[in-house]
């Protein structure tokens, strides 16, 4: 029945039980107080009245006395006459007020004590009569002796019963006001029991009140916190009604209501809602999870023409081919192997306790399955798909470090037409000191960890430094100088370069400019990657760097490696006409170790190519790189562009590429390459040895 009563209904009954019970006390308390205080003003009014009359009648009575005595001893009519009027008042005066003492309803102790003085009243009254009547007729010595031998006695004894009379009225007034005090005290008492009464009422109430509130409050507050924790099977108490079982059915829908969102938010989160795989999230998680001390492999899978298939069917038939092969691959694995969808066309693959042998078998099998024809919307699809797999260890490279690997070499098989290809047949096993290095560099960047040095290009028909090749170098803080070779790789594995190359062409443009403005008129050149000749944002940023430092554009140039063409070559061909219209020099660096070299310099639109070392070194001595850079020089007469001879190490080689009229020589035959002070000291003193005093 409690349970049922809304808070509400509870502190107002509650509430109501204790005004009535202040109510009770106050009135109960008010009406003994009224009682006893009439009682007690009634009690002294009437006991204050019987004492005066009492003392009236004593006062009377020596009063008579005294009026008899001065009777006895006057001897003149007139002065007696006088005394017999005094006489009669008192006489009179003290039976009015025995009359009056006698109808003030007395006890009957006191009535008897009343009645015998009213008694000797009256014998008293017949003997001051006769002693009176003795006086006039036979004179006051006979009257006084009859006085004394009469009168007084009575006169004595009625003074003595009157006196004890009005004392006995003081003792009962005295007692009624004990017993007055004793009601007093014990209405007092009952106040006290009453209010100790209601005290104890209302704190039984107000804890029953508490208890109602706050045992089901604590019971939802704890239901709450297990919810805020995530234990959503906790039982919610029913039956309750009012505010209570509101909030318990408001907690109960929550619970219901958070449980279905977390679990959908938990799929948004983890699983791919195309085709109902774990997510790159997930799988980040689960391979974070896999024993430490386990091997296995990671492969990236990416379907072969899925943007032409998407663009030809429609996106809708390209979702269900995701769906369809996703399904295959879950069919081809085995049951500790995990499949994940990246994005796009791509799944990630994560093969445990797999070796190079069983790797390759694995995915052999997979692109196997996926090979047979696939048929949707009466269309029949026939599949190829490119992996790429990067071998783990115990201690092993980071997920992210394998994606990158994998990405690689899932580049690698795509170019090669693979269906798929490992990372070390790239580049070997990756050393775990090389590894670290990629998680420094972002820092070695942003603490000014890299610097740029300068290699000098010699202009052989002039012998002036007219050129000159920025170089990065890594000035790490622990392992010292690193050579680009150990970190620039990895860079351009990783998509760093991205980051690298902006900061590299930046403080390349400020030095030009600086040297431009010291009078110094030499070409910079910086080389940009595969990645850099495809990102549209650094062609502006090239051109917006230059602008605002006031580099005339003619002297810098940009050097681009043939690989740089191969990926996306119509978007490189634009970025490279872009550059070369704002008035950029474009060279194509390493020449000859590409594979279509003649075509790029047919079309390509750049004023110079970089011989590579392995045709310059011993161009003196072997006829066949003799044969190589002189036909190279000869076509580029013929088109119009300058050579530079990369690498040349030797006096020998020098005079070679002299006398076969090479344009620009580069290599520590001239100069090995130097920061940037000691590069424009050395120029300066290089291209004007006169006027610095010394012959270089």
């Amino acid at each position: 029945m409690v349970n049922s009563m809304s808070i509400r209904t509870r502190l107002i009954l509650a509430f109501a039980v204790l005004l009535a019970l202040l109510f009770a006390v106050a009135a109960v308390s008010l009406q003994r107080l009224e009682v006893l205080t009439a009682t007690t003003q009634d009690i002294v009014n009437f006991q204050a009245r019987r004492a005066q009359l009492a003392q009236r009648i004593n006062q009377h009575a020596q009063a008579e006395a005294i009026i008899l005595l001065n009777l006895l001893q006057t001897s003149g009519r007139e002065e007696r006459v006088k005394l017999y009027a005094a006489l009669d008042e008192e006489i009179a005066a003290s039976g009015k007020a025995v009359s009056d003492l006698d109808m003030t309803m007395l006890s009957a102790e006191v009535q008897g004590e009343i009645d015998h003085i009213s008694d000797l009243r009256q014998r008293y009254g017949v003997l001051l009569q006769e002693t009176v009547e003795l006086i006039e007729i036979e004179g006051t010595p006979k009257a006084r002796a009859y006085f004394e031998d009469r009168t007084h006695k009575v006169l004595r004894t009625l003074l003595f019963d009157t006196q004890a009379l009005e004392d006995q009225l003081q003792q009962m007034m005295q007692s009624e006001l004990e017993q007055l005090k004793l009601a007093a005290d014990q209405a007092r008492q009952r106040v006290i029991w009453l209010a100790f009464a209601a005290l104890v009422i209302g704190v039984w109430l107000a804890w029953f009140i508490a208890r109602g509130i706050v045992v089901p409050v604590r019971s939802a507050v704890s239901l709450a916190r297990g919810i805020a924790a995530g234990h959503y099977d906790l039982d919610v108490p029913q039956g309750q009604r009012g505010e209570i079982g509101a909030l318990l059915r408001a907690l109960r829908t929550m619970r219901d209501s958070i449980a279905s969102r977390e679990a959908k938010i938990l799929r948004l989160a983890y699983v791919d809602p195309l085709t109902d795989l774990p997510n790159r999230t997930r799988f980040t998680e689960l391979f974070d999870e896999r024993p430490a001390q386990q091997n296995g492999a990671l492969v990236l899978l990416d379907i072969n023409r899925f943007a032409a298939i998407n663009n030809a069917l429609g996106h809708a038939v390209g979702d269900q081919l995701l769906c369809q092969i996703a399904r295959r691959i879950q069919q081809a694995l085995g049951a500790s192997d995990l499949v994940a969808h990246f994005w796009a066309d791509q799944y990630a693959l994560l093969l445990p306790d797999a070796d190079r042998v069983h790797a390759a078998a694995q995915v052999q099998h997979i692109i196997d399955t996926l090979r047979a024809p696939i048929m949707l919307e009466g269309q029949r699809l026939d599949i190829e798909v490119s992996a790429g797999v990067a071998l783990y260890h115990p201690g092993s490279a980071r997920l992210h470090d394998l994606l990158r690997c994998a990405s690689q070499a899932l580049t690698l098989a795509k170019r090669h037409h693979d269906p798929m290809a490992f990372v070390a047949d790239m580049q070997g096993d990756v050393p775990p000191a090389q590894l670290s290095l990629i998680g420094e560099m972002r820092e070695a960047l942003a603490q000014g960890e890299f610097v740029i040095y300068y290699q000098p290009k010699l202009n052989l028909a002039q012998h002036q430094i007219t050129a000159a090749e920025a170089l990065i170098r890594w000035r790490h803080p622990l392992k010292s100088m690193i050579p680009p070779m150990q970190f620039i790789p990895f860079a351009e594995q990783t998509g760093f370069i991205r980051e690298i190359t902006p900061w590299v062409v930046r403080q390349v443009i400020a030095d030009a400019a600086q040297w431009q403005r010291r009078g110094l008129s030499v070409v910079a050149s910086a080389n940009l990657s595969t990645l850099d000749l495809l990102s549209h944002a650094l062609v502006q940023d090239i051109q917006q760097c230059a602008t605002q430092a006031g580099l005339l554009p003619a002297q810098l140039c940009l050097e681009i490696t043939e690989s740089a063409l191969m990926d996306q070559p119509e978007l490189a061909l634009q970025h490279l006409h872009e550059l070369s219209v704002f008035g950029f020099k474009l060279s194509i660096d390493d020449y000859g170790t590409g594979q279509s070299s003649l075509a790029y310099v047919k079309t390509l639109p750049v004023n110079e190519l970089k011989i590579d070392r392995a045709f310059v070194t011993g161009v003196d001595h072997t006829p066949k790189n003799a044969a190589i850079v002189r036909s190279t020089l000869l076509l580029c007469r013929e088109l119009g562009l300058s050579v530079v001879a990369e690498g040349a190490e030797t006096a020998e080689e020098l005079a070679w590429l002299t006398a076969n009229q090479c344009d620009l020589v580069q290599g520590y035959v001239v100069a090995k390459p130097m920061p940037l002070n000691e590069f424009l000291t050395w120029v300066e003193k290089y291209n004007n040895p006169d006027t610095c005093g010394t012959d270089l």
